[in-house]
């Protein structure tokens, strides 16, 4: 019997839904095998015959013709006669686009080793593999995919006022601090990664045209000091990555760079008290086991904890979006 008030991530209830969840598998390394030949963007083109098609692809073209016919019965692809065509949900999100979300979706297969690894990482932890070519930058590009519409929601509800040193920490693709750029220009934003993600982050900002708009500051932010003082630091999903611990570690380290009357911003997939719900953060806690050391998703309650716990006072969570994503702010 389960507890009240707790509902289930996946409602198994028969023999057929627990075999829907262990051949969910099957969906996704269609979709992720599709993506890596690049069927989506191939055929935003027009409509092509299987054996065109795997020309074009250098594939097999007999068993490229059963991985389409797949693709069709989920609806990703349409299929008259001996051709093949985009559906509407595949032109949009799949081929390239300014809605595309390819790249967060092959990062996600570029994580693939990692989840099958998962019943050894639940027993003992251990060394983990070594990441794909290109892992970091559809892991930076993806992180782009997912913030572009959620950075002007953002920029909106959180105003900066004119002269304000803004730091996005952790920021990657620098979505965040572009939006905050072009909605307030008086305001001064810096963004800080490594220099292996902000490699991909000049390449998205000379794409966007907004290379001037922000700044960008090279450093290991676990290892180095963030200097400041800023007025406001963003930081959004980096503290799932890490744990308690260390969370509190680099929460203490962004109280000593705030300015007096200055605050912070923590923004998270956010799971609700218990830890069962909603699903996304609930299935992405399981994500950061698989692919970090200490990582999880959190709750508000617990951020909040770890804010008090680092200094901060004043601590404030706003409510999470249908996809569980929420901010929590605290002053020092």
């Amino acid at each position: 019997m389960k507890p009240p008030g707790e509902e289930p991530i996946v409602k198994v209830r028969t023999v057929e839904d627990l075999m829907e969840m262990a051949h969910g598998y099957q969906r996704s390394m269609v979709l992720f095998a599709a993506m890596d030949l690049g069927v989506f963007s191939a055929l935003a083109g027009g409509p092509s015959d299987a054996a065109s098609l795997a020309r074009r692809l250098c594939a097999d073209p007999r068993r490229l013709a059963i991985l389409l016919n797949a693709l069709v019965g989920v609806g990703l692809l349409g299929k008259k006669g001996k051709g093949y065509r985009n559906g509407e949900i595949a032109n949009r999100f799949l081929a390239d686009g300014p809605a595309s979300k390819a790249s967060i979706l092959l990062h996600h297969l570029n994580c693939w080793t990692e989840w099958t690894r998962l019943p050894h990482t639940v027993r003992a932890g251990g060394k983990r593999p070594g990441r794909k070519k290109g892992y970091q930058e559809n892991f930076i590009r993806g992180m782009e995919d997912n913030a572009r519409e959620r950075a002007a929601i953002v920029a909106a509800r959180i105003p900066l006022r004119k002269g304000e040193r803004v730091l996005d920490l952790g920021g990657g693709p620098g979505t965040y601090a572009v939006e905050w750029a072009k909605r307030y220009p008086g305001a001064r934003l810096t963004v800080f990664d490594t220099p292996e993600t902000l490699a991909v982050t000049r390449k998205i900002l000379e794409e966007k045209g907004a290379s001037r708009l922000v700044a960008l500051r090279e450093g290991d932010f676990m290892r180095e000091r963030l200097g400041g003082p800023f007025d406001f630091i963003w930081i959004s999903q980096i503290l799932h990555a890490y744990s308690e611990k260390e969370c509190r570690f680099l929460l203490r380290k962004a109280r000593r760079a705030t300015a007096p009357g200055g605050r912070v911003a923590v923004q998270e997939f956010l799971l609700k008290a218990g830890g069962t719900s909603p699903p996304g953060p609930a299935f992405f806690s399981v994500h950061m086991v698989a692919v970090t050391e200490g990582g999880k998703a959190y709750t508000a309650a617990e951020i909040a904890s770890l804010f008090r716990l680092s200094g901060f006072r004043k601590v404030s969570a706003g409510r999470p979006d249908a996809r569980g994503v929420g901010v929590v702010t605290a002053r020092p």
